[in-house]
């Protein structure tokens, strides 16, 4: 009976040695880039990519450069602000299946960031046997 208390008093001390050591792990992510890009639907049949930008006041200034797979510039503008989103519309008739790179540079910090968007499309067939 003795061994099971200092069993459990062993097991609480490590779940809370644990959770503290979690949540000192993740304060410690406050060096990440406070861009992110995401797929946000659809216009027209077109595809609708969104970049949200969550900067601070040193981190406000930030280059977008947008290039196809061969490397040519689709697109390159300067940013400036804090927290704001801006929205690409992709032309799937021009564009085809290119892999697009986009690429997002923290101005003034030098930080980097790079997703690679790709249009992937599968048809599924489905059938459903129900009995009756």
């Amino acid at each position: 009976m003795k061994q099971i208390k200092i069993l459990i008093v062993i097991v609480i001390f490590s779940a809370l040695n644990f959770s503290r050591v979690a949540a000192a792990d993740t304060t410690g992510n406050s060096t990440l880039f406070p861009v992110e890009v995401k797929y946000a639907g659809t216009f027209k049949n077109q595809p609708l990519i969104q970049l949200n930008f969550t900067g601070s006041t040193e981190d406000n200034f930030f280059r977008i450069v947008i290039t196809d797979e061969a490397g040519i510039e689709l697109y390159n503008a300067d940013v400036k602000g804090e927290v704001f989103s801006k929205q690409f519309l992709l032309n799937t008739e021009e564009l085809g299946d290119a892999v697009l790179r986009f690429e997002i540079t923290g101005k003034k910090s030098g930080k980097k960031a790079v997703y690679k968007i790709s249009n992937q499309r599968h048809v599924t067939q489905q059938m459903d046997v129900v009995k009756l």
